[in-house]
């Protein structure tokens, strides 16, 4: 047993993930002298990594431990833990007022910001989100509402109504790089040049003469802020807790071991409130909620959560604790938008090219007896190629080319191409946005229809310059008519609807991609029926992804409590009716 008299000396840091923070002996004190005071103070812990693991939940014990221990912190690890006691203090009140704002709707929101400025021009779900990102001592909200319901204007306003209030000085926003320069616009829409906006983009020097012109509005990219950390550390910790960090589709920081989710979990620290963004929050699977809800509370929501590996398993785990203790509001566009157009979607089955189906027979009848010949161990030793091989076959049901050489008859989603846009284009006189997700076939698109006055959108289109002509183009030049962009790219935030028709060649399995790309034609300005084509290699391996990405779609929109019903598809309608006919 310890003394009182006794000193247990220990210093307290950040670790990289943190998820903990790191208590290591100072001077003479053992390991065992620290692990016995620890555990009088915070209970149980472990020691590794040369000091003892405090779980994050703890940490705010720590904050006013009693002799004999006698701590030296960081700034960043006292940091840690005060906000974790800031927000463990009032997040269950927090939690109660903005299912209040939810349940209660639109007339009591307003009635909470009788202050907020312009409120005229939000929809009545956009106020409902602003009343519940501002209710007081709140550490954030994550906002998810689906895609082109409007959260960037969801945010502006909220940032006005608590600088309004002195509650906020400064807001951090990063996002994708194809949505950094429409924050400002929308920023300049609406508030004019109320605030100071800008982009941190180009050399190292531009962005640090950026921050030295003392913007109210920051905007930048994942990479940026990962390079430009120490600067944005010191301009956060410099406002007392006047900064809020907004993180626009926040999917990108689903992964924890991701360098730009670290870093973004750091400069939280240093920012009163967080605010994520994002229509797909969950699009793979629903692990990917988990880092999410931690930028905002640090890791309330989940904390003592056992989620499951299995992404089944998970589901009603995580469900049950965004259920209990999740800061979040969730609006459809159906039933935020009422006068939005429908959408409908059409599965074009086309079998392939007589040359075509030879490669791709050869190579699936390949990889199936390698398959049978390979035990689980040579499997994983080799699930890099057996997966390249795997995305052979897709390929080859775009084009050959890309796999093999010599292929020289045109490939069969081509020809189909060639029929469609005559049609839309030259016929009816429509623009149309035409999706596909390997490089080479975006190449071989944009060339092939360049008559059309294709504009191309891809990793190929470095600069945000070009990419913003592109859009441009498209929505405002009667000569261009043709959009081909891959979606992992150009799939979030833009506003591509001067097309009501999207077709897609091929697609990846990041649901995300696939969820955000649909949005593009179908979000507000829209004002006809939109019409989605996709393009699949009949009896191929393109069905079972398809399908996958459908079966990913549905589980999301259950883990939220989305209430959809299944969009009517021929292929659908015919099975039904088909089951059903009489014998």
């Amino acid at each position: 047993m310890l003394d009182a008299d006794d000193h247990v000396r220990a210093d307290v840091a950040l670790v990289e993930h943190l998820d903990h923070l790191c208590v290591s002996p100072a001077g003479t004190t053992s390991k065992f002298a620290l692990i016995e005071a620890l555990r009088a103070v915070v209970g149980p812990v472990s020691f590794r990594d040369g000091g003892v693991a405090v779980p994050s939940a703890r940490t705010p014990a720590l904050l006013g431990a009693p002799p004999p221990l006698d701590l030296r912190w960081t700034e960043a690890a006292r940091r840690y833990a005060r906000n974790r006691q800031r927000v463990m203090g009032v997040h269950h009140r927090v939690r109660d007022l903005v299912e209040e704002i939810k349940q209660k709707g639109v007339q009591h929101a307003r009635a909470l910001v009788p202050d907020l400025d312009d409120c005229d021009v939000l929809d009545d779900h956009q106020v409902v989100n602003v009343a519940a990102m501002v209710v007081p001592e709140s550490p954030g909200l994550c906002v998810f509402d689906e895609q082109g319901a409007g959260k960037t204007v969801t945010l502006i306003f909220g940032f006005d109504l608590l600088v309004k209030r002195r509650q906020a000085d400064l807001v951090l926003v990063v996002a994708p790089k194809s949505m950094v320069p429409e924050w400002p616009k929308d920023l300049a829409r609406f508030k004019g040049d109320l605030y100071h906006c800008e982009i941190l983009a180009g050399s190292r020097r531009s962005k640090l003469h950026a921050l030295g012109r003392q913007p109210e509005f920051i905007v930048t990219n994942f990479e940026s802020a990962v390079a430009m950390e120490d600067e944005l550390t010191a301009l956060l910790r410099s406002l007392d807790g006047k900064a809020i960090l907004a993180v626009d589709e926040s999917f990108f920081v689903k992964n924890l071991n991701a360098v730009r989710t670290r870093t973004l979990r750091r400069l939280r620290e240093w920012c009163n409130r967080s605010y994520v963004l994002c229509g797909t929050p969950a699009p793979n699977s629903p692990q990917d909620l988990i880092q999410q809800f931690n930028l905002v509370d640090f890791g309330i929501t989940f904390d003592g959560v056992v989620v499951p590996e299995d992404r089944d398993a998970a589901r009603p785990v995580v469900q049950a604790a965004l259920d209990a203790r999740g800061l979040y509001v969730r609006h459809l566009k159906h039933a935020v938008l009422p006068d939005l157009p429908g959408k409908s979607f059409d599965q074009i089955l086309l079998p392939l090219q007589p040359q075509q189906q030879k490669l791709y027979d050869a190579a699936l009848k390949d990889l199936i007896l390698d398959l049978r010949a390979a035990d689980d161990v040579t499997f994983n030793r080799h699930l890099a190629s057996f997966l390249a091989r795997r995305m052979a076959l897709l390929q080859i049901c775009s084009h050959p080319s890309m796999v093999t050489e010599g292929y020289v008859e045109t490939p069969i989603k081509h020809l189909a191409l060639d029929e469609l846009l005559h049609d839309l284009i030259e016929k009816r006189g429509e623009k149309v946005v035409l999706w596909s997700f390997f490089r080479f076939s975006l190449g071989q698109l944009a060339a092939r229809y360049a008559h059309y006055g294709a504009v191309r959108y891809d990793g190929s289109v470095a600069t945000v310059e070009e990419r913003s002509e592109a859009v441009r183009r498209f929505q405002e030049d009667t000569d261009t008519r043709l959009f081909v962009g891959n979606p992992a790219a150009a799939g979030a935030g833009l506003t591509l609807h001067r097309a009501r028709f999207a077709i897609y060649e091929s697609f990846s399995n990041q649901a995300a991609h696939y969820l955000q790309s649909l949005d593009r034609i179908h979000r507000r300005g829209q004002d006809r029926e939109v019409e989605y084509l996709i393009l699949l290699a009949d009896e191929t391996l393109e069905m079972n992804e398809y399908e996958v990405l459908l079966h990913k779609e549905a589980n999301a929109q259950a883990l939220l409590g989305d209430a959809v019903s299944p969009v009517p598809t021929r292929q659908g309608m015919l099975a039904e009716l088909m089951a059903r006919r009489p014998r």
